[in-house]
């Protein structure tokens, strides 16, 4: 691996470039996950089609980031990064000026490749510019601003929607972006980094974004067109998969060595738990948006205010369980968080109803999981792997966590949809339904008690696969 990185370019100033172009990400995408009511209401979609816009944000986070990951180990980390920062502040001007569904998508996809180029450099560079030593606070500070964007999207998300629309949103994350890209030619001028110059295995990356679009057209589509579809789809994703795994990781033009898992359990089971975390995780301001605004009837601005205290504890408990992790290892800090997030799932499964207050003490709870669960476990995936191998180290990890993000959605569409009529559905988003009867909101509730039944289940099962570590460690 090469690194050029002059003596007067300071580290801190890389770890603030990168750490902007953190917070845009997950702004932007917990922002939209806010937003769907409003949307929907907008461009009179139904239940499905508004919440397929934070899908099409995680696809290419999801497919692509292995594929961005390769090709800025050949180019250069800091110029993908730069051109990362472009696509995105631009995609999300474009948003602003959305004046139908169908540009908006394709404005959320642009943004959403802009999103994974980042995603996939802005940890691989503080973990090389930062020591061993100091790598997990560094990582902290990087996903306290994640956690600063997830802070921002319910709060300031709901004050934008409320009183300038839901288009200010895109506003807000553009210049955020494009000046970040401005700042990045002042703290990364001199500096650089590039890996062994290898194919970058197009095809390969090709065959795992299938996978992923596949796999979420099954369900899409499948709640769209009806059980035909879905069953002409279903054998696609095992298909591109299957033909991932052989070229992918086997092949001679692979993205993905096959020694980063080969005797390396800490880093197979690290980002096995980091898939579950945001699989169990994400649809929170998804499906808590919908459940606060259409269900109990409060606006955007105050359902802010209830979802705040999640991703305010995180922000605050990020760099503390980053240093943590430094002075007493990894896999205990994490695996505590997960257990923390899952008995609070838990228990919003099992209190019914819920009252304002359940939601905002339950939800501050996964909060503090939450932080003590990220920085750690981000810690563990990098400090397992050789530093030839942590940018396609970082690159993997951004796949599961993103990959989890967009199934998380799925699995909370798919599963709370089941419940609720689909006439209901387009009544709510296309606005002309504004009251649910008991009998619905019954129903509704139904659904989102499963979704937070799973969500415990999945939880608890990270907490056992973060404490897995290779022989002797």
């Amino acid at each position: 691996m090469e690194i050029r990185l002059k003596t007067d370019v300071s580290s801190r100033m890389i770890l603030v470039t990168t750490s902007f172009a953190a917070f845009a990400t997950p702004f932007l995408s917990s922002a939209i996950a806010f937003s769907v009511p409003r949307i929907g209401s907008t461009f009179h979609l139904d239940f499905v089609q508004a919440a397929l816009i934070p899908m099409i944000l995680l696809i290419p986070l999801a497919s692509l980031m292995i594929f961005f990951g390769r090709i800025s180990d050949d180019v250069g980390r800091a110029r993908i990064f730069k051109i990362g920062l472009a696509i995105f502040g631009l995609a999300s001007i474009g948003g602003f000026f959305s004046f139908s569904y169908t540009f908006l998508i394709a404005m959320v996809f642009l943004a959403g490749i802009g999103s994974s180029i980042l995603s996939t450099n802005s940890t691989a560079i503080v973990s090389y510019v930062y020591s061993k030593k100091n790598r997990g606070f560094a990582l902290g500070i990087n996903a306290m601003t994640v956690y600063l964007g997830l802070t921002f999207a319910p709060f300031l998300g709901g004050l934008l929607i409320e009183f300038a629309g839901w288009r200010s949103i895109f506003l807000f994350s553009g210049p955020i972006a494009l000046a970040d890209l401005a700042f990045s030619f002042v703290s990364m001028k001199g500096f650089e980094m590039r890996g062994k110059t290898e194919k970058s295995g197009v095809f390969a990356a090709l065959l795992l974004a299938g996978a992923i679009f596949s796999m979420t057209a099954l369900v899409a589509l499948g709640d769209l067109y009806g059980f035909l579809i879905a069953l002409y789809i279903s054998p696609l994703p095992v298909i591109f998969f299957i033909l991932f795994i052989y070229f992918g990781i086997r092949g001679s033009a692979r993205v993905i060595p096959p020694d980063l898992f080969r005797g390396n359990r800490t880093f197979t089971a690290s980002s096995i738990t980091a898939l579950l975390n945001y699989l169990s995780t994400f649809s929170i301001v998804f499906v808590f948006s919908i459940y606060l605004q259409v269900i109990l009837g409060v606006s955007p601005f105050i359902s802010g205010l209830l979802i705040l205290p999640e991703p305010v504890l995180m922000v605050t408990l990020s760099p503390l369980a980053g240093s943590l992790s430094d002075r007493f290892g990894s896999r205990i800090i994490a695996s505590l968080g997960m257990l923390i997030i899952g008995f609070s799932f838990l228990a919003l499964y099992l209190i019914s109803p819920l009252s304002r207050i359940d939601i905002l003490v339950l939800l501050g709870t996964i909060g503090i999981g939450f932080g003590l669960f990220s920085a750690p476990n981000t810690n563990s995936v990098m400090s397992s792997v050789s530093r030839e191998n942590s940018g396609i180290a970082s690159g993997f990890l951004g796949t599961m966590r993103f990959t989890g993000q967009l199934f998380s959605i799925v699995i909370a569409t798919a599963v709370i949809s089941s419940y609720i009529p689909r006439s209901l559905t387009v009544g709510i988003f296309s606005g002309t339904v504004v009251t649910i009867t008991q009998k619905y909101a019954a129903s509704f509730t139904l659904g989102f008690h499963g979704v937070m039944l799973i969500s415990a289940i999945l939880s608890i099962l990270g907490a056992i696969t973060s404490l897995v570590k290779n022989r002797g460690e």
